[in-house]
């Protein structure tokens, strides 16, 4: 407790002492200074401006960035320092008194004056412009610089637009190689899509040659079924080919596409059998496009050949939408929903999928698990096939 005291005395003891330094400050700032004082005064706070000045000096004269001063007036440079000179390839002082627009490149739907003016009205407006301008050198070549220009009330010249350029035409070859590279690959990518599309058109052409020699109505049916999935792969890479974008499909238009050739290879009348599409704007990647493509032709083609027996009308339907029933913290694991079903006659009650000796069967469950997704059968109204991946 008795520290605590002392401690607490301290305090009071330093405090009154601050008062009264503090009094006697105040009583030396009341008494007039000398004419020797003030000029001594002067004298100290010219030579901290002169020094303060100097150093500024020192730093935009050694920066690394080209800056130059350009009177907001009339567009004349005022100063340049040697980075900036260097830059643009002129000698020292050389800019100063020329207009800002010597520096700036006038591609041909526009004047350098045009330029410089499109600048200085977004500095006056904002205060401070940040962009990319075409410059040229002294000796014409053009080349590109980032800038960043500030409005500045200068003591001699009044008010002024300075501004801070950097290089960067090593920067933008770059990039042009780049797009340059990309539009390249782009063009080799979509042609390995033509030339696999085409590949599988004359894997189709010899299947349907070799059915034509057969009489066999059930090696006509095995290689009609193949000609079918070929083609579910070829409209992948066709789409693909004739796409602006290389890396994903529409899902929508593909069905569609694979739809009317099924029915066309199957000879169906749409009149009897009807397709009815529910397609959300969704686009599929190659990876998902093929295996998704595969599945939607076996079920498909399994419904024509089998579910309508007799000239039996009806209908199939192809739905692919987002899964919205799953909690927020699932939809990374099986967002898309995919189901094929029809109104037909059914599967056997006997018919067990895990069981399946079906090729076409089979086939879509492997390809399934190739989706890491997972397949339910439903019977309650036709057939269903209902796929979350």
């Amino acid at each position: 407790m008795g520290d605590r005291q002392k401690t607490k005395q301290q305090l009071l003891e330093e405090l009154a002492a601050l008062r009264l330094e503090i009094a006697a400050l105040k009583q030396q700032r009341a008494v007039p200074l000398s004419p020797q004082d003030v000029q001594s005064q002067a004298m100290t706070e010219q030579l901290q401006i002169k020094q303060t000045l100097e150093l500024h000096a020192i730093v935009i004269r050694n920066i690394a960035e080209g800056i130059c001063l350009v009177r907001a007036c009339d567009g004349i440079i005022v100063y340049a320092n040697p980075k900036f000179e260097q830059m643009f390839g002129y000698g020292p002082e050389e800019l100063n008194g020329q207009h800002v627009s010597i520096v700036n490149y006038a591609p041909d739907q526009a004047t350098a004056e045009a330029v410089n003016q499109t600048i200085t009205q977004a500095v006056t407006q904002n205060g401070e412009a940040i962009y990319e301008v075409h410059n040229v050198r002294k000796d014409g070549t053009p080349f590109w610089c980032r800038a960043i220009a500030s409005a500045f009330e200068h003591p001699e010249y009044g008010p002024v637009f300075v501004a801070v350029q950097q290089d960067i035409t090593a920067q933008r070859q770059a990039e042009e190689k780049l797009r340059t590279s990309l539009r390249e690959k782009e063009v080799l990518l979509k042609e390995i899509h033509h030339r696999v599309k085409n590949n599988l058109q004359i894997v189709d052409s010899l299947l349907t040659m070799q059915a034509r020699r057969t009489d066999d109505p059930r090696t006509r049916s095995i290689l009609r079924d193949s000609q079918s999935r070929i083609t579910s792969i070829a409209l992948v890479h066709e789409k693909l080919y004739r796409s602006v974008d290389l890396a994903n499909i529409n899902f929508a238009r593909y069905i569609q596409d694979l739809s009317t050739h099924l029915f066309e290879s199957y000879n169906i009348d749409t009149r009897q059998i009807k397709l009815c599409t529910r397609i959300e704007k969704i686009l599929l990647d190659i990876e998902k496009a093929i295996p998704c493509g595969l599945i939607i032709n076996e079920l498909i083609s399994n419904a024509l050949k089998h579910a309508f027996p007799n000239g039996q009308t009806g209908e199939i339907h192809v739905e692919l939408y987002r899964n919205r029933q799953l909690p927020p913290k699932d939809k990374f694991h099986y967002p898309l929903i995919l189901a094929v079903w029809d109104n037909g006659i059914g599967l056997p009650t006997t018919f067990d999928l895990t069981q399946t000796r079906s090729l076409g069967l089979t086939l879509v469950q492997g390809l399934v698990d190739q989706l890491e997704g997972t397949l339910t059968l439903d019977r309650s109204q036709g057939t269903g096939f209902r796929i979350c991946f």
